[in-house]
């Protein structure tokens, strides 16, 4: 019960990074690559949150997101930039490209 508990909050830890990562890439604040290495220099990620995202696959993200939004409100908004990714089936390694090109 704990670990299920610790994954949890994991993983909401994880996608509202994310989703903050996506708004200052949406406002243009930096370039992905900068956001990236910003959390890995700043907040001692081993990866980047939208490198992660990428890895886990964005229309995975995308659907993980909109359940977490479903359940947990606003802090959860689905940002658009991942959206549209998905819509253009740009999913991350899966697919050679997401926020990054692989």
């Amino acid at each position: 019960m704990e670990e299920a508990m610790e994954a949890l909050l994991v993983d909401r830890f994880r996608y509202a990074g994310l989703a903050e990562a996506c708004r200052c890439l949406e406002e243009g604040v930096a370039s992905a690559r900068d956001i990236d290495l910003a959390m890995l220099a700043g907040a001692g990620y081993k990866e980047g949150p939208l490198a992660w995202a990428d890895g886990v696959g964005l229309d995975v993200a995308l659907e993980r997101m909109n359940a977490l939004e479903e359940s947990h409100g606003e802090a959860f908004r689905v940002p658009q930039v991942l959206r549209d990714l998905v819509s253009r089936s740009s999913l991350g390694r899966k697919t050679g490209r997401g926020f990054f090109e692989y």
